[in-house]
């Protein structure tokens, strides 16, 4: 019988449990994954070291001249910078591991099903085992979201899972939606080289921000050549050989390698 027991080790799963052990608790986590969740191994963390990746190319290929200095013949390896960001995201699983040993966290790997009050199934590739507990916490986060005629096929239709570890760089990209995240994504494959167009269904970038900030990022991203097409929604994304065709609510149809 566990004090609490945590479904989901994301930020919101790992710090419960262990301020749950803090305070006296006997405390487990549940997680189906790699510690950390979609944050730490999918999201904030490994996206910021690809934009830390896409700041120096853009401070070696665009201003470095303007303080007097040249890097001769620069160059990219698309698959080096994944990498990276990939070793930061591990070295973040690694710190809840050591987090969870330290306050004393109980780690269970598997898929958590409640089955009734206070008791939770996890099925693992051991079996079936059934975890009881004065208090559960849900803290599973969130997974893309997919709409009928524009379905992930892991290749060339991605959702941020897919982008943000292949070590291929799309020659040219469509990023359906101006959030934050299509927005990382935009900014990092255009630093290094790709041919980016944004498609927002609302009247302006990032609708969940304040109007100003959404205007001085238009302002921006127009000047690092990002394509826009704001206030019209995507119908489709079809395969077309190599690449896609994706039509939008308008009923134009633009091409490119990657979505």
């Amino acid at each position: 019988m566990w004090d609490v027991l945590v479904i989901g080790s994301g930020p919101g799963g790992y710090v419960a449990a262990i301020r749950a052990q803090q305070l006296g608790l006997k405390a487990a986590c549940i997680e189906k994954e790699k510690l950390g969740g979609v944050c730490l191994n999918w999201g904030c963390i490994p996206s910021k070291a690809l934009l830390k990746s896409a700041e120096y190319s853009r401070l070696i290929h665009e201003e470095l001249n303007s303080y007097g200095l040249a890097a001769d013949n620069p160059r990219a390896d698309f698959g080096k910078v994944i990498a990276r960001s990939r070793r930061v995201a591990d070295q973040s699983e690694r710190g809840v591991k050591f987090l969870f040993q330290k306050y004393g966290v109980t780690s269970i790997s598997g898929t958590a099903t409640i089955v009734g009050p206070g008791k939770v199934k996890v099925t693992s590739a051991a079996g079936e085992e059934i975890h009881e507990a004065k208090h559960v916490i849900i803290a599973t986060g969130a997974r893309a979201r997919t709409f009928p005629g524009i379905e992930p096929d892991g290749e060339r239709i991605l959702t941020y899972r897919e982008a943000i570890a292949s070590p291929t760089q799309p020659k040219s990209a469509i990023v359906l939606g101006s959030g934050a995240i299509g927005l990382e994504f935009a900014y990092f494959w255009n630093a290094f080289g790709t041919d980016v167009t944004v498609v927002e269904g609302a009247p302006r970038l990032c609708p969940l921000e304040d109007a100003e900030i959404a205007a001085e990022l238009a302002k921006a991203y127009k000047k690092l050549g990002i394509a826009t097409e704001i206030g019209t929604f995507c119908k489709s994304v079809k395969r077309d050989g190599d690449g896609v065709v994706v039509t939008l609510a308008d009923g134009r149809e633009i091409g490119r390698a990657h979505v």
